[in-house]
Formats: C-alpha cells, structure tokens, sequence
C-alpha cells in the first residue's frame, strides 16, 4: 500500500514547493472570503478559468490549505488545464492521505488525459480505501480496456452489471471487452439489449457492426 500509495504523491520537498507559491503571510480573512466569492461567482459564470486565478490568489495569500487545492483541481479540470488539475489534486491527497475526494477527482483527470497506467493506479489507491466503490471501479475497467487487459476490464464490468443493472455504460463496457476477447456472439446479444431500451445508444450502434 505504502508503495502505490508513493506513486500517486511528490516527495515531500517538492509537494511543499508546489503548495506554497509565496509565502504565507497573515491573510486578511475578509478578503479571502471576498476571493472565494468571487470564485464561486465566476464559476456560475461558467469562466472557469478566472475563477481558478481567483483560487489561486488564495493560495499566494494565505498558503496551502486542502480546502484551496481541491478546489483549484475542480476549476482547472474545469477549465480543460489538466496539468493543474492534476498536480492540485495530488498536493490535496497528500495533505489528506485518507481522503477519497481528491484521489476520485484523480481519476477523472487522467481518464481524460488517457493516462491509462497511472489511471489504474489511482483506482486502486481508492479502491484501498473504499473496496467497493464503484465510481472507481468503473474507471479501473476503462483503464483496464484501453490498456489491452479484456479479461479484467470484463470481470470489473461484469460486477458492476451484477450491481448497477440499469447502468448502460456498464452494459456496453462489458459486451466491448467480451467482444474484444473474442466473444463477439455474446457481445452483440448484451448490444441488442442495450439498443432495445436504448435504441440510439452509440457504443451498442458500433457494437453491431461488429462483423
């Protein structure tokens, strides 16, 4: 654990780097308070990207906090820049090691970034946590896909169906990875039952052209 767990964070010297930007002076709380507003204000906005600067001055102002990290990961993942997003959410894991929320913000960062191999290891860090949660199990099977390894992306799959029945992502994650393994018959079966409830569902659509 310790190990997967020094995967996911910087060393401690460089995480503190990171974090503080300008040293932490003694922050006016009303004018952080006025920055948080204006953040959440922006963000309604939907102007991201201004609302991260005003997250930012934060940081410079009153030092890291947790609080402040997550919430410049959520804006820059927001504001498509996904370096940010990660480094933030990473530096926020590593101030609260128990934390499932940073670690699933993580996750959502590298499955759009396709960082496959690092996406497995951030579910699994999660998924040490909290054995059963199946926002993380999910993106362990679509990194387990796109990765080449059908049977585990399928055994994943195959639980979450157990479980979430109604989920059709699941459904057609787990025909793919069937189909992918060769079970292309099984495969188009599990996509029929998709489109019949689903009729415009474009991975069954795909699926069925399956030769």
């Amino acid at each position: 654990m310790k190990k997967l767990r020094g995967t996911l964070t910087l060393t401690v010297a460089v995480v503190w780097a990171a974090l503080l930007g300008a040293t932490a002076a003694a922050a006016d709380p009303t004018e952080i308070q006025e920055l948080y507003r204006r953040s959440y204000q922006l963000e309604a906005q939907a102007r991201p990207a201004d609302a991260l600067d005003a997250v930012q001055q934060i940081r410079a102002k009153a030092g890291p906090s947790y609080f402040a990290l997550a919430r410049s990961a959520w804006l820059a993942y927001l504001a498509g820049r996904h370096d940010v997003a990660e480094s933030s959410y990473r530096a926020a894991a590593f101030l609260k090691p128990k934390a499932l929320e940073p670690l699933l913000g993580l996750t959502a960062v590298l499955l759009v970034e396709s960082k496959w191999r690092e996406l497995e290891q951030s579910c699994a860090a999660v998924l040490q946590l909290d054995p059963r949660n199946a926002l993380a199990r999910a993106r362990l099977a679509h990194a387990y896909y796109s990765l080449g390894n059908y049977p585990d992306a399928a055994t994943v799959y195959r639980e979450l169906v157990e479980e979430y029945p109604g989920n059709l992502d699941h459904q057609t994650g787990l025909a793919w990875a069937l189909a992918r393994m060769g079970n292309v018959a099984d495969a188009k079966a599990r996509f029929a039952d998709v489109l019949a409830v689903s009729p415009d569902n474009p991975n069954a659509l795909a699926g069925m052209t399956l030769p």
